[in-house]
């Protein structure tokens, strides 16, 4: 999905055999149920109609708890068609392809060598990182778990950037007096 699709929190229009729902990006606010029932499907080594459809019969609860947060699909039009696993294999797919944010989790980077205890951040760790960037708390909770993410790494990104101009700024104020006036001068453009 595009960065607009998940700043705007859209949801992608779906037919459930042969009624029309909408599929929605999982909020930051019910992520923790989010991830509980969507667990068995995140574990899979990839996903496809064959894969998720191997599922459906022995993850139904957690589908189903993952369908009723994440669509408009009236529970008892899901429970008629609890037999079709084809429908429901595809209508997870979409759930995927609309929250791959989450399915599709980048593995974080070992920047530690082995001898080294690495610390773990928590969401208070990043929740803390995005309101010192000017986020408020009732706003990060009810982004999309997508647009969390991408607002995190844009904030990242500017810290990095931020940090390569002081050094940079330290460097040149080591060098000739003349060189530095260059140099600030420059930043003001």
């Amino acid at each position: 999905m595009n960065d607009f699709f998940l700043l705007n929190n859209v949801s992608l229009p779906h037919v459930f055999i042969g009624q029309n729902i909408e599929i929605k990006q999982i909020q930051i606010k019910n992520l923790n149920q989010f991830a509980y029932f969507a667990d068995p499907i995140k574990k899979l080594d990839s996903y496809s109609i064959e894969t998720i459809t191997a599922l459906v019969e022995t993850e139904i609860f957690n589908i189903m708890g993952l369908c009723s947060l994440v669509t408009s699909l009236d529970p008892e039009t899901f429970s008629k068609h609890i037999g079709d696993q084809d429908a429901i294999a595809d209508l997870i797919l979409k759930i995927i392809q609309v929250n791959e944010a989450y399915f599709k989790e980048e593995k974080p980077k070992n920047r530690k060598n082995g001898k080294e205890k690495i610390k773990k951040n928590s969401w208070f760790d990043s929740f803390q990182y995005l309101i010192s960037d000017g986020h408020r708390q009732d706003d990060i909770l009810n982004m999309s778990y997508g647009a969390f993410i991408e607002y995190l790494k844009a904030a990242q990104r500017r810290e990095s950037q931020r940090l390569k101009t002081i050094a940079i700024a330290t460097r040149a104020a080591s060098a000739k007096n003349n060189d530095f006036d260059k140099f600030v001068s420059g930043l003001d453009h």
